[in-house]
C-alpha cells in the first residue's frame, strides 16, 4: 500500500498543499477559509436547501453545524462505507484514508477539498477521489429519468469543484441506501460505483471555476452578499 500512498502524494504535491487538523474545530475553521466541494451546488444554483447567500454568511461567522437523523446516519456509517468499497473493489482500487487532511489548491488557495477517500487505479496508476454518500429511502436521485444510473447534479458540481482543486482525473461516488419503509424487505444497500472521468468534463470545469472564483472574489472577499442563483 506504501507505494500506492507515494503515487497519490507526489501526483497531489504538483496542484496543492496538505493541510493537517487534529479536531473537528480545527476542521470548520480551515473550511471558513476558502470554498469546498460541498458549497458549489449552493454557487452554481442546483441546491435545494441552501443557496449563495448561506455560503457567503457561512464565511463570514463560524456557525454551529446543522444535525438531523440524515446526517447522523450518514457519520456513523462513513467508515463502513469506506471499509466495504476497498474490500470489494481492493483488485480495482487502492483505497487510500486521507482523514484529518485538507486539500488547499497551491494556484487558487480558496480552493479546498476534504476527501472522504483516495483511489489509484492499479491498472493505469491513475489517481482519483472516492466519495461517499448516504441517502434515505432516495434511491431514485441516483438514476435518470430513463431508467439510467447517474449522479446527482449537486455531486456532479462537488466533483467538479474536486478536479479544479486537486487535478484528480476521476471521482467515484459509493452509495449506502438506508431504508426505514414497511413495504420493502431491505434494511440497507450499496448501489454500484459511479465514476465521473475528469477528461468528460473539462468545458463544465471551466464553467464551475469561474463562478466560485467570481463568487470568492467579488463578494465572500469585498463583504458583499451575492445574489441567489436558481438553476434546475
Amino acid at each position: 500500500m506504501n507505494e500506492y500512498r507515494e503515487i497519490a502524494n507526489s501526483f497531489f504535491s504538483v496542484t496543492c498543499d496538505l493541510l493537517t487538523f487534529n479536531s473537528r474545530e480545527e476542521w470548520l475553521k480551515l473550511r471558513q477559509q476558502g470554498i469546498g466541494g460541498s458549497d458549489v451546488s449552493c454557487i452554481m444554483g442546483h441546491n435545494n436547501w441552501r443557496t449563495r447567500k448561506d455560503i457567503f454568511h457561512n464565511k463570514q461567522v463560524l456557525e454551529p453545524e446543522v444535525s438531523n437523523d440524515a446526517i447522523d446516519f450518514g457519520n456513523h456509517f462513513e467508515n463502513l462505507i469506506f471499509q466495504s468499497f476497498s474490500y470489494k473493489y481492493k483488485n480495482v482500487y487502492a483505497t487510500l484514508d486521507y482523514k484529518n487532511t485538507m486539500f488547499r489548491n497551491i494556484f487558487i488557495p480558496y480552493f479546498q477539498a476534504s476527501l472522504d477517500g483516495v483511489l489509484v487505479e492499479k491498472a493505469t496508476n491513475k489517481v482519483g477521489i472516492l466519495e461517499i454518500k448516504t441517502a434515505q429511502n432516495k434511491k431514485s436521485k441516483w438514476y435518470y429519468e430513463d431508467g439510467s444510473k447517474g449522479v446527482p447534479q449537486e455531486y456532479i458540481d462537488q466533483a467538479i469543484h474536486y478536479f479544479n482543486t486537486t487535478n484528480a482525473e476521476f471521482v467515484v461516488f459509493y452509495t449506502l441506501i438506508n431504508y426505514d419503509r414497511d413495504d420493502i424487505d431491505r434494511d440497507m444497500e450499496f448501489l454500484k460505483p459511479r465514476r465521473i472521468n475528469r477528461e468528460d468534463v473539462k468545458d463544465y470545469m471551466k464553467e464551475v471555476e469561474h463562478e466560485c472564483i467570481d463568487f470568492w472574489e467579488n463578494y465572500v472577499k469585498k463583504g458583499e452578499v451575492p445574489k441567489n442563483r436558481i438553476v434546475f
